[in-house]
């Protein structure tokens, strides 16, 4: 048994257990997003645990995510240019201009990682077009519910306002505005790239240091080779 699972391997596991269970423990309460912190420590095993990759994943991921940002201001240029409006974000002229104006973005940032991934690696690198992906989808979420709950909300207005009730209107209103207020979530790309490179980081260390520490505990001059996946 001990040829499949050494006990070199078995105490590293505890080692990635106890720093999930300390990550989420300190995330989930504060209400702060996960993921950011835990691809971090996924790509760290993707690069075999190499320490020196790490600065490439934190400043890359962070870079990645901070696209989030840097896209919505190119919408407000780009997707006015192509027939949308961003005020009628349902509105099928504006879902191809904000289809169009993604697409150029993406080709451009893509274009950049390749043309610049040996001259700036730190920001310009795999886990960056990785990250901006994971973030992208994010924020589509977020966008999506709050789209969703917003059409749900100006209905029941509608059928409110339609009974010319004015203590029905706006109780409903108030309502509807408190229920908007706790469903939608909040795409906060600041947060997201702080709690990548604080939280990242801090998991990679402790991965990283707990290596050692097991191998020092097995008494062999490295630490035990990752799992593969």
């Amino acid at each position: 048994m001990s040829q499949f699972f050494p006990k070199s391997k078995a105490l590293y596991t505890i080692v990635i257990l106890l720093t999930i269970v300390v990550g989420e423990m300190v995330l989930h309460p504060n209400h702060w997003d996960t993921w950011p912190a835990f691809m971090c420590m996924v790509f760290f095993f993707c690069v075999h645990r190499d320490f020196k990759q790490a600065p490439n994943i934190l400043i890359g991921g962070a870079f990645g995510i901070l696209q989030i940002y840097l896209i919505k201001l190119w919408y407000a240029v780009a997707v006015p240019m192509f027939g949308g409006d961003m005020s009628k974000y349902t509105d099928p002229h504006t879902q191809h201009a904000l289809f169009t104006s993604k697409l150029i973005y993406i080709l451009v940032f893509v274009f950049f990682i390749v043309l610049l991934k040996d001259a700036i690696p730190l920001l310009f690198n795999d886990f960056t077009f990785m990250f901006f992906i994971a973030a992208g989808i994010a924020a589509g979420a977020h966008t999506n519910i709050a789209v969703a709950a917003k059409t749900v909300a100006a209905y029941a207005n509608g059928v409110a306002e339609a009974t010319g009730n004015q203590e029905l209107i706006t109780a409903m209103q108030g309502a509807t505005a408190k229920a908007l207020e706790s469903v939608i979530p909040v795409t906060n790309v600041w947060e997201w790239m702080a709690i990548c490179i604080v939280g990242g980081g801090l998991i990679i260390l402790s991965l990283h240091y707990g290596g050692v520490l097991v191998a020092k505990i097995m008494g062999v001059s490295s630490p035990p080779p990752p799992a593969h996946h």
